[in-house]
């Protein structure tokens, strides 16, 4: 059975110097009573450890300012009926999980705008009436395409699946494939204007 924070922090105290007990007590004790005293208390202890403690995951200082604005948000949700033993590692936890989740995001963001990117570059391929997400879903198209893939060299195909199946970025599939970015690019420019006249000669064009 997972064990729940508090018990976890039970196990594993903190053990800091300089640190209250009394004072974390009293500021959980806050929490339990739902008194918003608790939470300027918190914040003044801790804001500057979460401040680093968010800053070593997320670069950009206004994300991890985000991230411990909903630090506090958590630990109001969070106790009761959690009562961590050492506050300081209860936090320190939380918010590393507040700034991981933030840096998924980021990820996936970033990974929607490298596949966006990546479909503009396939639609030069396609007729005008045509996106690179509907002729995807095309039988005929996924027919000539499955076809003109086997036909490229491992190296080709991996950076073009990479690229405009997976959404990677050109620097992705470089350091992936121990490649220079300009290799990279130059290797996708001609795979498309291959696939442009393979299209052309199956009359989709």
């Amino acid at each position: 059975m997972a064990l729940s924070l508090s018990v976890w922090y039970d196990v594993r105290a903190d053990t800091r110097k300089g640190e209250c007990p009394m004072e974390d007590a009293q500021i959980i004790d806050g929490f339990f009573r739902r008194d918003p005293e608790a939470i300027t208390a918190v914040q003044e202890k801790y804001e500057k450890r979460c401040l680093a403690a968010a800053g070593h995951i997320l670069p950009d200082r206004r994300d991890a300012e985000e991230c411990v604005s909903d630090v506090w948000l958590r630990l109001w949700n969070a106790i009761p009926p959690e009562r961590p033993r050492s506050l300081a590692a209860y936090i320190t936890t939380v918010t590393r999980r507040v700034a991981l989740d933030k840096c998924d995001y980021n990820r996936a963001a970033q990974r929607r705008s490298d596949l966006t990117v990546a479909f503009e570059e396939l639609e030069g391929c396609l007729s005008s009436e045509d996106s690179a997400v509907l002729a995807l879903e095309q039988a005929d198209f996924r027919r000539v395409l499955n076809g003109f893939l086997r036909k490229l060299t491992r190296q080709s195909r991996t950076y073009f699946i990479r690229r405009y199946w997976y959404g990677e970025s050109i620097r992705e599939i470089a350091d992936s494939c121990g490649a220079g970015e300009e290799k990279v690019k130059s290797s996708l420019f001609r795979t498309r204007q291959r696939l442009r006249a393979a299209l052309e000669k199956e009359g989709m064009l």
